[in-house]
């Protein structure tokens, strides 16, 4: 179980960096939508972690958030707060083998 970045394997990473938009929302890149077969209205998972977010895809008939028409996700609000996320701060995605690793972007 991932409870932390210092949990994920270094060898498995792919990175990108994606700007929060006004709305909280952030776009996950076409190829990771790929990967996971994330498709619009899918639902996700979203786990606040130490030092980041750990999104994961859910089966059919689980809750949880969706993804919209044009591949982006809102990250809830006491998640941004616990984390430090404002609008238009750049968060670094990493795609694992079961989802995303998500935090704000290390300058």
């Amino acid at each position: 179980m991932i409870k932390s970045f210092a949990d994920v394997r270094k060898d498995e990473l792919r990175g990108m960096v994606r700007r929060v938009d006004n709305l909280g929302r952030i776009l996950v890149p076409k190829e990771y939508r790929t990967e996971l077969a994330l498709e619009p209205d899918n639902r996700i998972e979203i786990a606040v972690l130490a030092d980041g977010l750990l999104v994961r895809p859910l089966l059919a008939g689980e809750g949880g958030r969706r993804i919209d028409a044009l591949g982006r996700i809102n990250i809830p609000v006491s998640a941004r707060r616990a984390l430090g996320i404002d609008y238009h701060d750049e968060l670094e995605m990493f795609l694992l083998r079961d989802g995303m690793f998500i935090r704000k972007k290390i300058a």
